[in-house]
């Protein structure tokens, strides 16, 4: 499994703000959530600038939950994470396939990355198709539970893996306002 950079890591941790938790912590698990900053990608041809004109495709996160189960002296999480994707694209599109990273990664409080892994999906849109959906499941978000800490202590934060490019165009106000 690919292994992100320090900023992304960085960036990723200290600079979320989390969506809707998807976790019930009545049941003593972590929250299970999508970070805002990385929940969309717009892709751009190759060569060309930031520009709407220029987008290939945009896809987002749409939702993420899981469940989790915890072993009887709270020790230890596995939780299992889903994650539905849609992507849109101009209409006039041939047909095509885009292999889009995703991560997951569990934190301790906001700036305490324990955990990261990159995934991957692949999207196809058929000729002249405009919008596709995925879902993807990661089996098992493992967590050892510090002595002092509780499970819902920790998070489960599922992102794009976007380019440095990528962020800083979502943060220029594309989608979230400044």
């Amino acid at each position: 499994m690919k292994t992100a950079s320090p900023f992304c890591l960085a960036a990723a941790a200290a600079l979320f703000t989390l969506a809707a938790c998807q976790a019930d912590r009545s049941a003593d698990c972590p929250t299970i959530t999508g970070v805002t900053e990385a929940s969309i990608a717009t892709v751009f041809r190759a060569g060309t600038t930031a520009d709407p004109a220029n987008v290939l495709y945009t896809v987002e996160i749409t939702h993420v939950s899981g469940t989790c189960e915890m072993d009887k002296k709270e020790t230890t999480s596995d939780a299992n994470v889903e994650v539905s994707f849609r992507a849109t694209r101009a209409p006039s599109g041939e047909e095509v396939r885009y292999k889009v990273p995703y991560f997951v990664a569990v934190t301790e409080g906001s700036a305490r990355v324990m955990a990261k892994h990159t995934y991957s999906i692949e999207i196809d849109f058929a000729p002249g198709q405009t919008v596709a959906e995925v879902n993807d499941r990661v089996g098992s978000a493992h967590l050892d539970i510090a002595k002092s800490k509780h499970p819902y202590d920790y998070q489960i934060l599922v992102g794009l893996q976007l380019t440095k490019a990528e962020l800083d165009y979502n943060r220029q106000g594309s989608h979230y306002g400044s």
